[in-house]
């Protein structure tokens, strides 16, 4: 069974496999507003996964 610290870095880990899908999904388009709106979701992702990593290096 994993740990919280764990499961924690799995999230960030998760999120920036996120990030990375979504910006491969905006170069494929061509639609200025669509890949916007991709870029946009995939800059909320990387935001998720900071602040995983800072939930990671708070707890001890």
């Amino acid at each position: 069974m994993a740990d919280f610290k764990d499961m924690v870095w799995d999230a960030v880990a998760d999120e920036i496999g996120a990030v990375s899908m979504y910006a491969q999904m905006a170069n494929m388009i061509d639609n200025w507003a669509l890949k916007t709106l991709i870029l946009s979701i995939a800059g909320d992702e990387y935001g998720h996964a900071k602040t995983w990593i800072a939930i990671y290096l708070l707890d001890p």
